[in-house]
């Protein structure tokens, strides 16, 4: 333990005179900036961004990336070179040992490791009066275009020690002034009639504060406001605000008024009035390109109003393209439409460009012009990937696909899938014959259809606006060599649409998996522990039986029976328990499934990190072909293609909040919460859908499979169970370069509210006291930015074990020798 402190107090020691090796006498790094508003301090980070001078960023108030830039010399290269001058003896030497080109070389590599580090660090910021005084004059015009007319503000250097300083910026904001009337002047009665449709909208109100961004905000209003009430030529430059201040009242008296456009000519410049003009011509140009762009068009249909021109025969249905344009013959010019078209256009996902253009006919009438670039109707790509995660230990995953835009002349996607892979499931790699001891190989055709594909008409509901589409999808995948191997085959009909931009929905009005075993017989191979448990059982009370893997059912049957009962009830209850999960893992199962999904967002872009996000999702396994499956004589499940039909309830809860705290610095929550019921002829869960914890994206600190159920510590090598609790902590922030890093904290546990008999207590949820067997896990990771994808490593830490029946449950293989590492892709969550 002294030692460790030894450590941190020779580092601290270091990174204090380090720090400043850059700085000049006389000069001072910057280390903090604070703003005092009326004499307190403000936490409003609004303010900082005022502020043009940042300290050099930190991880945890330590400026990592500056310590990498000091690891390097600025004057590098004259520094070598009068090395060599004061001492050629040792470059005489490495001459003699290597050429005086493998010297040079050398010599080379350290320069450039030495401006790699340059590169790579960040310089120290070092503060500047100039830029303080600047700093100062943002701060004042943020307040006076805030209402704050009268604000002062003023900055203080204030030196600390080892040539360190902070700035504090004192702001005097005075009395804010208030909106006493707005006037408004208007060129014509539509202009005028339009506005007091929707005044009520408006952002400016007599009695709030003045304030510039209201302003700016209302302009804008403004402009999207006349631009979808059919005023093609308005723009922001029409409308025009004038500010009278009253400095005694501390009032302000804005005048507002929206001007006709100024024609300019080379002849006379005139005024043109605004009216509205409607769309009275609308052309689709469906194959431009531009190598033929003034090649005549041969083909031309007209639909509903629209004409469809083509250099070739024309290679969709017309009232495809017309049904994704939401522009209409005769009506007013709208942004609102001409917007929509363009992205509806885009999500059918068949043209390379998509442009809306219009040309004025007169002063009443536009023609709108759409013009579509296809891409290629036929598509063939290979892609090919390294894999690894806790099961697969490496692999080599192949897939080749064959693509077919506008398949049936609707804009739809045609796509047929083949894949391959080879992997490794095992750590030993003693012989590398046998490395790729496991391998899956899968065909897959889909057929996504843009609009709802059903038999009745949903477009009250499911209006075109909201971009529906279909997915039908058949599958196969065959496995061997991993778990029991397997088949299985899926079908899936899939409808989804957008509410709007935040809201989507989606409905799987069938989602129908078959899951047929094949290797059933190597089961107490696989799942070693039980079968161990089944030996400690036959040594102990059947020495004579000749217990293998393949007849340890059979050993089960004969021996453990009710009069076994009363010897061991504890060893028969474990035997029956390992029989019935033998019959729940090892059957084949058919999963028809119908569910139900929504979700939320308030994420702006890919570029926006500060947002929430919430999703359900409820299914129903069974329902119908649960009818039409006959009643088995023995009572037992109905069957359908010889498997059971599997019957479920399952809902599944998520919610994720994101923070921003700076540049590169992100707080990110997650909470999950999955609860699942077998109900009719049901009593569990298939394996294939029942929960479970651990993994790079889960319980950090533990393999996947690994943890639960509850308080259990099973030993077996795949828990899963009826109900899980999940959330995760994590700080993620900026390092050097690329290089980025994470803290975080995972907390969580599956639990059984079945009742199913395979459970002891302890791993069943029976209120808020079961939490206590949550389970914490944290730790910290790297990220390397690719830019197309983010490379990740978390390196997770058992926090607390609730399993531990000794000792304390906290931080009892809290080390790296228990530590579990995750290689993953992209953000956990």
């Amino acid at each position: 333990m002294k030692n460790r402190v030894l450590i941190i107090l020779v580092f601290l020691l270091t990174y204090g005179c380090s720090s400043v090796k850059h700085v000049n006498e006389e000069e001072f790094l910057l280390t903090k900036n604070k703003v005092y508003v009326d004499g307190r301090l403000s936490y409003n980070s609004t303010l900082k961004d005022y502020i043009i001078q940042r300290p050099n960023s930190t991880v945890l108030g330590i400026p990592v990336s500056l310590f990498f830039y000091n690891l390097g010399n600025e004057n590098y290269q004259e520094d070598y070179l009068k090395k060599i001058e004061e001492h050629p003896g040792k470059f005489n030497f490495v001459e003699s040992v290597f050429t005086t080109k493998q010297a040079l070389s050398i010599g080379k590599s350290r320069a450039n490791l030495n401006q790699w580090l340059l590169d790579t660090g960040e310089a120290p910021v070092v503060y500047t009066q100039s830029k303080a005084e600047e700093s100062s004059e943002n701060l004042r015009l943020y307040y006076f275009n805030n209402g704050y007319f009268d604000a002062k503000v003023g900055f203080e250097l204030n030196p600390g020690k080892k040539k360190k300083a902070q700035v504090s910026y004192q702001v005097n904001p005075g009395e804010p002034y208030i909106i006493d009337s707005i006037t408004r002047r208007f060129p014509n009665a539509i202009i005028d009639s339009i506005y007091k449709e929707n005044s009520k909208k408006s952002l400016l109100k007599e009695g709030d504060v003045y304030s510039n961004s209201a302003i700016e905000q209302e302009a804008d209003r403004l402009v999207k406001l006349y631009r979808n009430n059919g005023i093609f030529h308005f723009n922001k430059n029409l409308v025009k605000f004038g500010i009278d201040t009253s400095y005694t009242e501390k009032t302000s008296k804005i005048n507002f008024q929206i001007n006709n456009r100024l024609i300019e000519s080379t002849e006379e410049n005139y005024i043109a009035p605004l009216k509205p003009q409607t769309v009275s011509q609308i052309e689709i140009f469906s194959d431009y390109t531009y190598n033929r762009r003034i090649e005549p068009y041969r083909d031309t249909v007209t639909h509903d109003g629209f004409t469809i021109l083509s250099h070739e025969k024309l290679e969709y249905n017309p009232k495809t393209l017309t049904n994704s344009v939401f522009i209409k013959p005769n009506e007013l010019y709208s942004d609102q439409n001409r917007n929509l078209t363009r992205s509806h256009l885009r999500s059918l996902n068949n043209f390379k460009s998509v442009k809306v253009l219009y040309e004025e006919i007169n002063d009443e009438q536009l023609k709108a012009q759409i013009i579509l670039t296809p891409l290629k109707k036929y598509n063939l790509t290979l892609n090919n990937e390294i894999t690894h995660s806790n099961i697969k230990n490496f692999g080599i995953t192949g897939r080749f696909s064959f693509l077919n835009r506008n398949t049936f002349r609707q804009a739809e996607i045609f796509k047929l899938s083949f894949s391959g892979s080879f992997f490794n499931t095992s750590a030993d790699v003693s012989d590398p014959l046998k490395f790729f001891n496991a391998w899956e190989v899968g065909v897959d055709a889909s057929l996504d259809v843009p609009r709802v594909l059903l038999p009745f008409n949903l477009s009250k509901i499911i209006a075109k606006e909201k971009s529906p589409r279909t997915l039908l999808s058949l599958g196969t995948s065959l496995q061997k060599n991993i778990g029991l191997d397997n088949q299985k085959y899926t079908a899936i009909f899939d409808l989804g649409w957008k509410a709007s931009r935040k809201i989507k929905h989606q409905v799987e009005l069938y989602n129908i998996q078959y899951v047929k075993n094949l290797n059933i017989n190597e089961y107490f191979y696989i799942y070693s522990s039980e079968y161990n448990e089944l030996v400690d059982i036959q040594q102990t009370y059947f020495p004579d039986y000749p217990l293998t893997q393949e007849n340890a059912i059979d050993f089960i049957n004969d021996e453990i029976t009710p009069e076994f009962e009363q010897v061991d009830p504890v060893a028969y209850q474990e035997a029956q328990n390992i029989e019935k999960r033998y019959y729940i893992i090892t059957d084949n199962n058919f999963i028809p499934t119908i569910a139900y999904s929504f979700s939320y967002s308030t994420q702006e872009g890919l570029k926006d990190k500060d947002y929430s996000f919430f999703k359900f999702r409820i299914a129903n396994a069974g329902g119908l072909f649960n009818l039409m499956a006959k009643e088995p004589e023995d009572g037992g499940p109905k069957s359908l293609f010889g498997a059971p039909i599997a019957q479920y309830v399952k809902l599944d809860l998520e919610y994720k909040k994101f923070w921003e705290l700076g540049e590169n610095n992100v707080l990110a929550y997650r909470l999950f919460a999955g609860f699942a019921l077998p109900y009719g002829n049901a009593t569990d869960l298939p394996f294939s859908r029942s929960y479970f914890v651990g993994g790079a994206n889960d319980m950090r600190a533990w393999e996947i499979y690994e943890l639960g159920p509850g308080a259990q510590f099973t030993g077996l090598e795949y828990n899963v169970s009826s109900m899980k609790l999940l959330t995760s902590l994590e700080y993620r922030f900026k390092m050097i370069g690329k290089l980025n890093g994470a803290l975080f904290v995972d907390a969580g546990n599956i639990w059984d509210i079945t009742d199913s008999s395979l459970n002891e207590e302890d791993a069943k949820f029976t209120g808020i006291k079961s939490l206590e067997n949550a389970a914490i896990g944290s730790g910290f990771g790297a990220r390397y930015d690719f830019s197309f994808l983010i490379l990740r490593l978390d390196f997770g830490f058992k926090t607390y074990e609730p399993y531990n029946s000794t000792g304390s449950k906290w931080f009892q293989n809290y080390n790296f020798k228990n530590a579990v590492y995750n290689i993953g892709i992209n953000y956990p969550f």
